[in-house]
């Protein structure tokens, strides 16, 4: 699942069997796991609900109980998600294939599987997005990745951390 598309998704309180509120932010760690969600709740402030407390589905996010909900206090997380939206992808050659758009989240592991990358808005309509697995991305740079091929045995080209 798209990082993008949690973004609103409904929270489901199991105990009392209703909606309770809407993801309003996605935070995801340096080690590309899922750390908390932040979730806008119909009565009262913000709330967050760390990834042991929540199993994402299709249509909603759902939690067992409102005690799962801790304090959130908003300021600024230090999400890799925020830091990679827009950093540019290049292959091996040198040739830039696009600007990382989006993380895809695995929903059962609650780990980032993936990257995706736009290529500009006429070649993203005309062909759509690609999806290419976190293990083929290295970051060179804070701004900046290069794409290896995936049977690649170039241990200089292995995902590292930013």
């Amino acid at each position: 699942m798209k990082i993008r598309n949690l973004k609103n998704l409904p929270v489901f309180d199991r105990d009392s069997a209703q909606v309770i509120g809407r993801v309003e932010k996605v935070v995801v760690g340096d080690d590309f796991r899922l750390a908390y969600l932040v979730i806008e709740i119909a009565e009262g402030d913000p709330g967050m609900v760390v990834r042991q407390d929540l199993e994402i589905g299709e249509a909603s996010v759902t939690i067992n109980s409102t005690a799962s909900i801790k304090s959130y206090v908003a300021g600024e997380e230090l999400s890799i998600y925020q830091k990679k939206i827009g950093d540019t992808v290049f292959d091996r050659e040198g040739k830039e294939l696009g600007a990382v758009s989006d993380f895809i989240l695995s929903r059962d592991s609650m780990k980032v599987w993936g990257v995706e990358i736009s290529s500009g808005a006429i070649k993203d309509i005309l062909q759509g997005r690609e999806g290419v697995p976190l293990e083929q991305i290295n970051w060179r740079t804070p701004e900046s990745a290069v794409l290896f091929d995936e049977g690649s045995n170039d241990d200089d080209y292995q995902v590292s951390g930013v």
